[in-house]
């Protein structure tokens, strides 16, 4: 099944998860084939900025043997912090490592505070470059965004990461690509149900909606149980 056949793309933020041992993985499953696991199970996979990004060198080996290990269905979202986004040095080698994902790269997410909201002109010339490399979305991190910010995403079609706040489902109604990022901590049901209603008003054949839960660890019962309620839908 390819991408554009999903009509939510559902899995979780990382995959290196100690408390996945066991549950998930094998005992006996060495760590770097973790990643051929996961991605057997599930089609995409939120990449924190900590784990695939380190300093400003660029270090490919990792990224080059990410692709040698999924199917060619697969796809990364990768996050770019706020310090990265302000560090010239940084955000140019986060986008090298983005490009040497090519296609298996879905998306970038920003993740953008006050403070940098400030720089319009900082944010749109990282807009510009990074929208070469793959469709980006806007995480604010839980801060309100400004007005002259919000009005460029909304001149230039770009969905902010939802987190499950039903008034702002709306924001998964522009671009190419709306992410969903869900803690996995007291989600009920009836609770998930909504989000993957949420999720699916978002998907359709100009735009791919993402899923991805987080939690220390993502909860694997909840990617499950929204996996069976996605197919009822």
């Amino acid at each position: 099944m390819s991408v554009e056949t999903h009509r939510v793309l559902m899995g979780a933020c990382g995959w290196k998860h100690q408390a996945w041992l066991d549950d998930f993985y094998t005992e006996d499953l060495p760590e770097e084939w973790q990643l051929g696991f996961y991605s057997n199970e599930f089609p995409v996979v939120y990449v924190p900025a900590a784990e695939w990004i380190n300093g400003s060198n660029l270090n490919t080996s990792d990224l080059t043997e990410w692709t040698e290990d999924i199917s060619d269905s697969f796809r990364f979202i990768l996050e770019i912090s706020i310090d990265i986004l302000k560090d010239e040095q940084r955000f140019a080698t986060a986008l090298k490592k983005a490009n040497i994902l090519g296609e298996f790269c879905l998306g970038l997410v920003f993740q953008v505070n006050h403070n940098f909201q400030d720089d319009i002109q900082l944010f749109q010339k990282r807009l510009d470059k990074a929208q070469e490399v793959a469709p980006v979305c806007i995480d604010k991190c839980g801060t309100e965004l400004l007005k002259e910010f919000k009005n460029i995403l909304i001149e230039q079609n770009i969905a902010e990461v939802w987190h499950g706040e039903h008034q702002e489902s709306e924001n998964l109604q522009r671009g190419s690509l709306a992410i969903s990022k869900i803690s996995s901590d007291n989600l009920d049901m009836a609770g998930l149900r909504k989000v993957i209603e949420g999720c699916l008003t978002a998907s359709n054949e100009n735009r791919i909606s993402v899923l991805c839960f987080d939690g220390d660890p993502p909860s694997l019962e909840l990617l499950r149980n929204a996996d069976i309620i996605l197919n009822l839908l």
